[in-house]
C-alpha cells in the first residue's frame, strides 16, 4: 500500500467516526478499538525474520460508567502464529467523548491458542490463560475517534518458558465511540 493511499485510509476512518458523533457516553454507547503492527528484522545481508500483530476489541457500555467488553489479538511469525480471545469489565474513571481525555480502568480475562512448526515441519502448541489490569487512556481527537495507550499487567502462562509470570503490555491504536 503506497503512502498516499495509507493517509487516505485514516482520513476516512477519521471522517467515518467523525460522523457518528455524539456528546455523551450512555447506556448503549459502544467503543471499538484497533491496533496493528509488522515488522521486518535482519542483517545487511537478508531478513532473518517477520511478524504481524492484529487487535480489534469492542465494550458496550451497560450505564454512564461500566461497559463490558470483549476483543481478539492474532499473531503471526513465519513458525508460529497465537490467537486470544479476551473479556473485560471496564469503568470509566474520567472524561467522556465530550472531553479531550479519557481513563477507563479494566479487569480483564484473556484465553489464547499458541502453534508452532519446527524447521521438520512438526507442529506443536499450547493453551494460555491470563488475568490481569489495565488502564487505557485515550485523547480524542473528535467526540467520537481517538487515540489510545493500554498499558495491562497481566499474570499469564504464555510466555516462552509457559510458566506462569508477569507480563506488561502497552498498545497503542485507534479507538472509536458510536451509539
Amino acid at each position: 500500500m503506497t503512502r498516499s493511499r495509507f493517509y487516505a485510509l485514516f482520513l476516512t476512518l477519521f471522517f467515518v467516526g467523525a460522523s457518528y458523533a455524539q456528546p455523551y457516553w450512555q447506556k448503549g454507547t459502544r467503543l471499538a478499538t484497533f491496533s496493528g503492527t509488522a515488522n521486518l528484522d535482519g542483517f545487511v545481508g537478508g531478513v532473518t525474520n517477520a511478524g504481524f500483530n492484529a487487535a480489534a476489541g469492542t465494550a458496550l457500555f451497560l450505564d454512564e460508567k461500566w461497559a463490558v467488553g470483549f476483543g481478539g489479538k492474532y499473531r503471526w511469525a513465519p513458525l508460529s502464529q497465537s490467537m486470544e480471545a479476551s473479556v473485560r469489565l471496564q469503568n470509566l474513571v474520567y472524561g467522556a467523548s465530550n472531553t479531550p481525555h479519557s481513563l477507563l480502568l479494566d479487569l480483564h480475562a484473556t484465553f489464547g491458542n499458541n502453534r508452532n512448526t519446527t524447521l521438520s515441519g512438526d507442529m506443536f502448541g499450547r493453551q494460555t490463560t491470563a488475568v490481569g489490569v489495565g488502564a487505557q487512556y485515550t485523547y480524542w481527537l473528535t467526540s467520537s475517534v481517538g487515540i489510545y495507550l493500554w498499558p495491562q499487567m497481566n499474570r499469564t502462562n504464555s510466555g516462552p518458558s509457559g510458566l506462569w509470570d508477569w507480563q506488561m503490555i502497552a498498545p497503542v491504536g485507534l479507538q472509536v465511540s458510536w451509539q
